[in-house]
């Protein structure tokens, strides 16, 4: 069909991955696990390559002709120069620069919320859907005003973050998406009307592929070594203005006079230009809050002080909005447990109560008579350091060696440790797997799991392979400590379901915040079948009652967040 526009099926396939985007997390994954899903997509992609040749079979019969008739929808310039190839090729790489780089504001520095991720995604996708299904859906004269509101908006968003009244989180998230998608409908709106005539399409859509993928290593790959935060975000909105201002002004209107015609350049580059100033603003702001900011391929991290000058001052480490660890700066309290491992929590209860620690305290020299050896899956900022006695060895697993540096550098529960201290850099359960293949079982007395506190969870961790893992590297009589807190997801359904399977005892151990000592609110999950333990008066009165009852059972094959999502 030579004078069909094939440029609305651009905008199908674009709407055939949305509704790829939407069904897999919410219908295909819970309902299926990975060696089921793996057959299903292997068969349909041969499916889907027999269909590919087979609807190829009229393009040999036409090889012949000269070419195809005009498109209707096409420009009269029919070709792509160079000047606009590499406007194709930046418009392109905005679009995907902005959402990556929003995705990375809404979900790791606004709101640890899970799932989403699925939104930012979805109205990129929308965005192609709708400015290749027809022009009327992108008009200049709505969208550049809509954008301008919306930077303005998501500007004074970015200053509030410093002052003493919080903006609500569902406003902040309906702002950052709104301009995701204006900036998208932009981008994606001059692309369309850059296409050319079907003949050239298939440079057309390369160059479009090709635009989005270099943003996406720009984002993944540039972004992390030449910015210390999430500034890509800044460099997104003031690219995307750049950008409208080449695509408005490319061409001159031959009934505008000279003045007219540089009085809009002047104005739109001192719009470009406040913008930019606010942003960089905005970046200096951030800085000045914190004491050290660092950024790799995990993420950013931050550490910031508060309280100075007085006795609660602290030092916290933070990644993204998640709170990491936090140590007061001046003795004796810079030796306290604080955050999720006061005294009450349930990681000092296994340590404190564990009968081989009981029965060191007994002696009047330690000296000699071994000690406990716990493991920690999670560094943070070593915090669990604290419970160290002489002979004791604490054995930490850190993916990310960042979060090493700081906890050594710029806080002191390493250094100050009683008992010897060693730091595994690498995923904890692969860690624990190799060392497991190389003939060296741990012997751990108490083995702390502590990595579901944000929203991008290591579901790896909480499976029956996990678990059968776990046991092999504890004593018989070990204790299993896992720190469930999180304001989106429980589970405990599942650590009871693992808990049994392997004949072990589980029981929730909740600790209530505790600002004035620096404690917050922890859910902790000890599994063991140590009867001392488990008789042990003052660990049967820290016992807290179930929130939920019921089992879910999660392996390596199949999991589903959906089933833990806390009501």
């Amino acid at each position: 069909h030579p004078t069909v526009s094939p440029y609305r099926l651009f905008a199908l396939s674009n709407l055939g991955s949305l509704l790829g985007l939407v069904s897999y997390p919410f219908f295909i994954e819970p309902q299926m696990g990975l060696r089921t899903q793996t057959f299903f997509w292997s068969a349909g992609y041969g499916l889907y390559a027999v269909m590919c040749a087979w609807g190829a079979r009229p393009l040999f019969r036409l090889a012949t002709r000269s070419g195809f008739s005009e498109n209707p929808e096409s420009r009269t310039d029919t070709k792509l120069r160079r000047p606009e190839r590499l406007l194709t090729l930046a418009l392109a790489a905005c679009g995907s620069v902005v959402l990556l780089a929003s995705t990375n504001q809404i979900c790791r520095d606004i709101a640890v919320i899970p799932f989403l991720w699925v939104l930012p995604l979805g109205l990129y996708l929308i965005s192609f859907i709708l400015c290749f299904d027809h022009p009327r859906w992108y008009d200049r004269r709505i969208w550049v005003p809509v954008l301008l509101v919306l930077l303005s908006a998501v500007v004074y968003l970015l200053h509030q973050e410093y002052a003493e009244t919080e903006i609500n989180l569902y406003l902040q998230i309906f702002i950052y998406s709104a301009v995701l998608f204006a900036c998208c409908m932009v981008c994606h709106g001059e692309l369309a009307r850059l296409k050319p005539s079907a003949r050239f399409l298939t440079s057309f859509y390369l160059m479009v592929a090709l635009g989005g993928a270099l943003g996406g290593v720009f984002v993944n790959l540039v972004a992390p070594v030449l910015f210390q935060g999430y500034w890509e975000f800044h460099f997104g909105l003031v690219a995307t203005m750049m950008l409208l201002g080449i695509c408005l002004f490319r061409t001159r209107d031959p009934l505008r006079s000279p003045l007219m015609f540089w009085s809009e350049r002047v104005v739109f580059v001192g719009g470009i230009a406040t913008l930019a100033g606010f942003l960089a603003l905005h970046i200096h702001e951030q800085q000045a809050s914190t004491i050290l900011t660092s950024r790799n391929f995990y993420g950013v991290l931050r550490i910031k002080e508060t309280d100075k000058g007085t006795k609660s001052a602290s030092r916290f480490l933070y990644h993204g909005r998640i709170n990491h660890g936090r140590q007061f700066l001046s003795p004796p309290r810079h030796s306290y447990p604080t955050a999720y491992y006061g005294p009450f929590s349930g990681i000092s209860l296994a340590i404190s109560r564990h009968p081989q620690q009981l029965r060191l305290n007994a002696l009047e020299d330690r000296k000699g008579q071994g000690g406990l050896r716990v493991g920690n899956i999670g560094l943070g900022v070593g915090t669990t350091a604290v419970y160290a006695r002489p002979g004791d060895t604490y054995r930490f697993y850190e993916i990310n060696p960042e979060v090493e540096r700081m906890a050594r550098e710029y806080f002191t529960f390493l250094k100050d440790a009683k008992g010897a201290q060693q730091v595994v850099l690498g995923d904890g359960r692969i860690s624990l797997e190799r060392e497991l293949e190389n003939g060296h079982r741990q012997q751990f007395d108490i083995l702390a799991v502590d990595a579901f506190s944000g929203d991008g969870i290591p579901v790896h961790l909480l499976t029956r392979e996990a678990f059968a893992l776990y046991w092999e590297h504890l004593q018989p009589d070990g204790i299993l400590a896992l720190h469930i807190s999180n304001r989106h997801f429980d589970f405990s359904p599942v650590v009871r379901a693992l808990a049994r399977e392997f004949g072990k005892q589980a029981f929730w151990i909740k600790d209530v915040a505790d600002p004035e000592k620096g404690n917050s609110y922890s859910d902790w999950i000890l599994v063991t079948t140590n009867q001392a333990f488990l008789k042990d008066p003052f660990v049967n009165f820290r016992v807290a009652p179930w929130r939920t009852l019921g089992e879910i059972f999660w392996t390596d094959d199949y999991s589903n967040l959906f089933q833990v999502v806390a009501p």
